[in-house]
């Protein structure tokens, strides 16, 4: 088993003084593997959603929060809990889910603001922020400040109101939670939709209000299992080209042949697939 080790880590006569791990066909073996493997979870996701979901911790309340501490660290007011908004922002999340989309705008053409007067909430102004696959309400709120879009429905300082939804569901063929934020501001006059913004993002819950949310996370997430594989692989393949950098130089070994360019494209690649994975999608 050492000998096996050896071979394939450290530079040695029976691998022509280079790292097995780090010949050509064994970088091929590893990308093809690593390729299975991510089948292997989608597949998973989908066919035993229970087994392999996605897992989140996201709460309405904590998206509130810190939606207010960047609206006031802005100078602006808070945003209050409002009911009717918190159940239009539920009926948005479960259409979605139900319907199997992810946009603004359904299918049939209903718009967001359906959802919102249909609850009885009579807006002057109006908004809307999606997210996805996020596993955490920071990481949800950090993702729409970064976007101009959903930034600017966040501190916009004609809202009063705030509704937030997280539900967790299938949606286009796979486990995830989604996150519905839907803004206000009441009326005494007629709704305007000229004054109406929207924006998406991927990430999201569903509730019809925070004290009222119930949602089970999930213990195991293929987002956090295929980043987990794709730094560990990093680590191990970086390590190990430390390794053969330095027993090069302290054996001072001339090498006809130089797979430096291969190496680098292979931990680009591990490098982009674990940034990728890493968060959740803004639409």
């Amino acid at each position: 088993m050492l000998k096996f080790l050896r071979h394939l880590f450290f530079p040695h006569d029976s691998n022509n003084q280079r790292a097995k791990f780090l010949h050509p066909s064994s970088l091929v073996v590893t990308i093809g593997l690593f390729i299975v493997f991510q089948v292997t979870i989608n597949q998973l996701t989908i066919n035993y959603p229970q087994i392999l979901g996605y897992a989140s911790q996201i709460s309405p309340e904590e998206i509130i929060r810190l939606t207010n501490i960047q609206r006031t660290s802005s100078g602006l007011s808070e945003v209050e809990l409002n009911s009717q908004l918190s159940a239009a922002a539920a009926q948005k999340a479960a259409d979605m889910i139900a319907r199997d989309y992810w946009a603004h705008v359904s299918p049939v053409g209903t718009q967001p603001w359906n959802f919102i007067t249909q609850a009885g909430y009579s807006y002057r102004y109006a908004g809307e922020n999606l997210a996805r696959d996020f596993s955490d309400a920071k990481s949800v709120v950090d993702a729409w400040v970064a976007s101009p879009s959903h930034r600017e429905n966040l501190l916009n300082s004609r809202y009063q109101d705030i509704g937030i939804a997280v539900i967790d569901g299938q949606l286009e063929g796979r486990e995830t939670t989604l996150v519905v934020q839907f803004f206000g501001a009441k009326l005494s006059a007629a709704p305007s939709v000229s004054s109406v913004s929207t924006s998406i993002v991927k990430p999201v819950s569903a509730a019809t209000s925070p004290s009222t949310m119930n949602y089970e996370p999930r213990t195991i997430s293929p987002f956090d299992v295929t980043k987990a594989v794709s730094l560990t692989l990093l680590i191990i393949f970086v390590t190990v080209l430390v390794i053969d950098l330095v027993a090069v130089y302290q054996k001072k070994i001339t090498r006809w042949t130089s797979k430096s360019f291969a190496h680098l494209l292979f931990m680009l690649a591990l490098l982009i697939a674990a940034f990728i994975i890493s968060k959740g999608q803004i639409l």
